[in-house]
């Protein structure tokens, strides 16, 4: 088994420029997010909580998972310090079964393009969605410019929301709201936000 990349840099992950990043994303995400309505929120492949943490004062409860146990660790460590109690962290292994599921909603930021096969994780987030929850995911847009063994080059929107339909999503609608320097492999990028519901 191949050394978990995010175990070795979860140390030094929260940088100055992923911090900001971390911000404009929220910026983008407030307004569409059911903020302060009591519900749960799972944000998957979480990292240290850069998006996770600020959330944890609009929702009722998050639950934080990642695939990385030195991030989890990380991330541990901030919940304590900041006094939250109503954050939850969970290796993804744990999910299946868990009693924290189904939840309201699922967060999804700059995760699918790490994760091989897309159609897969699309429909297991789908399963542990309530009727009526929704996904809000945020990803690159395709970039010819970047190209890696392990990581997709970001996604085309149109081809993204069939496969999201075909899953059984509803009510899917995406648009790009972001542009970054430097932000994928060292290139310029723009993001989306696609949201959907179950």
């Amino acid at each position: 088994m191949e050394p978990n990349v995010f175990n070795q840099i979860a140390n030094q992950y929260d940088t100055e420029d992923r911090i900001q990043l971390a911000r404009r994303i929220l910026e983008t995400l407030y307004p569409t997010l059911s903020l302060g309505q009591k519900k749960t929120l799972l944000d998957f492949g979480c990292g240290t909580g850069l998006l996770g943490i600020p959330l944890t004062a609009h929702y009722n409860e998050v639950i934080l998972v990642d695939d990385s146990s030195v991030m989890l660790e990380v991330l541990q460590s901030k919940i304590k310090t900041n006094g939250i109690l109503n954050a939850k962290t969970m290796a993804v292994s744990d999910l299946s079964g868990s009693k924290v599921l189904p939840v309201d909603e699922i967060l999804l930021s700059l995760v699918l393009l790490h994760i091989p096969d897309t159609e897969k994780i699309l429909r297991f987030l789908y399963g542990l969605l309530k009727p009526g929850g929704k996904l809000f995911l945020v990803d690159f847009d395709k970039n010819q410019r970047v190209s890696h063994p392990k990581v997709h080059n970001g996604f085309n929107q149109k081809n993204l929301q069939e496969l999201i339909v075909k899953i059984g999503f509803r009510n899917v609608s995406s648009s790009t709201v972001l542009e970054e320097k430097k932000v994928f492999m060292n290139e310029d990028a723009s993001l989306f936000l696609l949201v959907a519901e179950k």
